[in-house]
């Protein structure tokens, strides 16, 4: 078994929805029970991911078949060809449907064919979060909470402590994007919350993790407030847009046609890892799309692997 992790950006504002919502916006995104912190299912990860590799292999073929056709030699007992490479990679890495997994016991028993995927997908966790800064445009938040999380995942044996209310942790205040010098203190203004910054140590292994993923340029955005303070602006500080839908024929907004749908902000960042328990060759593309939403633009996200 080996595990391998990975960061993600979203590039464009993504939304992975929960159903409907019971407060003032329709449409919320899926977010974590115990922490209320946005993240992306691994079943999400896991759908996009498969439709992305059958369609790729589809083209490698160039048999003139669909992808729909090739999806049903995995989930159709009849159509499955155990003697097939490309399917039964597939089938290795997505998993099979239950009724071609029990088909043939003697092509079960030569391990030629499974019925479970033999690489986990994890729920990826946020990492770093946008949030509005009075100088330099945006922050780059996290918390300690976070931090220790990501470490923990990358077996890392470091820990972040706790910051003050009122405080915000950074690696240097020397030329901070958002750092503003109040009679030679550093202030951080996020939203409408003002902080006092502190050169933190703690911080050096986080950032050169993250550094190289999220670009050089914002590196000096990162910066980490205590644990309740990044539990509101990741509850309270989404992007949220207003839908209509039009008449075609007055070319008005239809009668209770507006909805309001929330999405994860762009740059922000998680962390995932793959879990493989046998020896496969498989890594996720550089970019592609996950949610709702692709024909606006919408939930486009790039990932890298993390040597640690």
């Amino acid at each position: 078994m080996r595990k391998e992790h990975y960061l993600l950006k979203v590039l464009t504002p993504l939304h992975i929805g929960a159903g409907q919502g019971l407060g003032h916006v329709d449409l919320p995104i899926v977010r974590e029970a115990h922490t209320n912190f946005p993240y992306i299912p691994g079943t999400s990860l896991k759908g996009a991911l498969r439709n992305l590799e059958i369609n790729r292999v589809v083209r490698e073929r160039k048999k003139g078949e669909k992808a729909s056709q090739l999806e049903e030699k995995l989930t159709d007992k009849d159509k499955f060809d155990p003697e097939d490479r490309d399917i039964v990679r597939l089938a290795k890495i997505f998993g099979t449907a239950g009724e071609v997994a029990e088909q043939d016991k003697e092509t079960l028993e030569e391990g030629k064919e499974v019925g479970a995927g033999k690489v986990l997908f994890l729920d990826a966790f946020i990492v770093l979060f946008p949030v509005k800064s009075a100088k330099g445009i945006f922050s780059l938040t996290t918390c300690p909470y976070v931090i220790n999380r990501f470490f923990e995942l990358l077996g890392i044996d470091q820990r972040v402590e706790d910051v003050p209310e009122g405080k915000v942790k950074v690696l240097s205040t020397n030329g901070h994007k958002n750092l503003i010098n109040d009679n030679n203190n550093n202030k951080l203004l996020l939203e409408e919350f003002v902080f006092e910054a502190e050169e933190s140590e703690e911080l050096k292994k986080f950032v050169e993790l993250v550094g190289t993923f999220v670009e050089e340029k914002n590196k000096p955005r990162i910066v980490c407030v205590n644990d309740t303070d990044f539990k509101d602006f990741v509850s309270n500080y989404t992007e949220v847009q207003t839908h209509i839908k039009i008449n075609l024929d007055t070319g008005t907004v239809d009668r209770g046609a507006l909805w309001t749908e929330e999405y994860v902000p762009a740059e922000s960042v998680f962390a995932f890892s793959l879990v493989f328990l046998e020896e496969i060759n498989y890594s996720p593309p550089a970019t592609f799309h996950l949610g709702g939403d692709i024909t606006t633009g919408k939930g486009f996200v790039k990932v890298q692997r993390l040597e640690v």
